[in-house]
């Protein structure tokens, strides 16, 4: 009687690749216009599910995640998770704009059904819109909030109905 592997990605998928679904397609053809340096061989797809697994994760540190257990092989293969030293993955969070992490977002928002509150839809779209100050690093001159004190202003807008986030 022939075996068969009980884990094959495609019968029995991973926790993470079933979160990674909705935006796979996505990503992959973002990653596949976006122009190529000749010496690049980190892409987008892979910073996107490093950065992914990374929040998902827990891990306190990126840093000790690539070095401690990504590179040196301690983390499932099934994850699909490719090996890249600190440098480059550093490097990628100049290379790669943010408006890409916004369009995935974007994508999610008007492609995956969110659970709806009846009440509140009577009302219409409830947003609560909250601007909140975090600290940085003395040396982040740009995040200067005020001549004393180093921080950012980040305006996050909560949609009510569906109880996300829907623009920052």
């Amino acid at each position: 009687m022939p075996t068969t592997d009980l884990l094959a990605p495609a019968a029995h998928p991973t926790v993470f690749q079933k979160l990674l679904e909705p935006v796979e397609r996505f990503v992959q053809e973002h990653s596949q216009q976006l122009p190529k340096h000749p010496k690049q061989k980190y892409t987008y797809e892979a910073f996107f599910r490093l950065l992914i697994y990374y929040f998902v994760s827990g891990s306190k540190s990126l840093k000790l995640l690539i070095t401690t257990q990504l590179n040196l092989g301690l983390l499932p293969a099934a994850l699909g998770l490719q090996p890249v030293p600190y440098s480059t993955c550093q490097e990628a969070f100049e290379r790669f704009s943010p408006r890409l992490f916004q369009a995935v977002f974007q994508h999610l928002l008007t492609t995956v059904s969110f659970k709806a509150i009846p009440e509140l839809a009577t009302l219409g779209t409830v947003c609560c819109i909250d601007g909140s100050l975090f600290p940085v690093i003395s040396s982040m001159r740009w995040a200067a909030y005020t001549t004393h004190h180093q921080a950012l202003k980040l305006h996050l807008c909560f949609e009510l109905n569906r109880m996300i986030p829907v623009d920052f």
